[in-house]
């Protein structure tokens, strides 16, 4: 009987999470087709806003190999904040795995952040891993300074980034394969 009430909670607390999400949510496509630069012609300053640079972090991913953003620069980026305590995040996962196996020319990367300073643990996340079969990049954020640097109040959240290293959409809560194919297609 409690099972069944704290997973009660947990769907209507998480319903409620994407439903605020959903009305707060930056969803404008930008015009790619402009240059993202001010009126003297110079590129726009680091931030969280369309058509800035995305904040550059490194990390360590799960395979221990260091991940640091500003080297994607050239491909488009999925850059998505999740936790394993997460249910959307749980549903998001499955399309995020399809998305990258249908990914075949390798023009667009996922780099899945785990805010691994507000999860379960390292056996959590790795088992979570294992679950979906995971194959893309998790970098893990231990101190918690990715998900500072991008604001993340809501999981998942993820920020689309184009070919330059800027920010092209920010998308609060979770997302399907066709979602992410629109997101990234759209852009250069």
């Amino acid at each position: 009987m409690i099972k069944k009430a704290i997973i009660g909670i947990l769907l209507v607390a998480a319903i409620a999470i994407i439903a605020i999400n959903f009305f707060e949510q930056e969803t404008q496509p930008v015009d790619t087709s402009e240059s993202s630069a001010n009126a003297q012609g110079e590129p726009l300053a680091e931030g969280l806003s369309q058509g800035q640079t995305a904040p550059d972090f490194t990390l360590t991913d799960q395979n221990g190999d260091t991940v640091k953003l500003s080297d994607y620069r050239g491909k488009k980026v999925i850059l998505n904040f999740w936790a394993t305590w997460c249910p959307p995040c749980r549903a998001e996962m499955p399309h995020m795995q399809e998305f990258h196996e249908n990914n075949t020319d390798g023009d667009v990367v996922i780099l899945a952040v785990n805010l691994t300073a507000q999860d379960n643990g390292e056996e959590a996340i790795r088992s979570f891993i294992d679950e979906f079969g995971l194959t893309f990049s998790i970098p893990m954020d231990e101190t918690g300074s990715a998900a500072q640097a991008y604001q993340v109040r809501t999981v998942p959240t993820t920020y689309i980034l184009n070919t330059k290293g800027e920010i092209a959409q920010k998308i609060v809560g979770p997302m399907d394969e066709q979602i992410m194919k629109d997101q990234t297609d759209s852009i250069d």
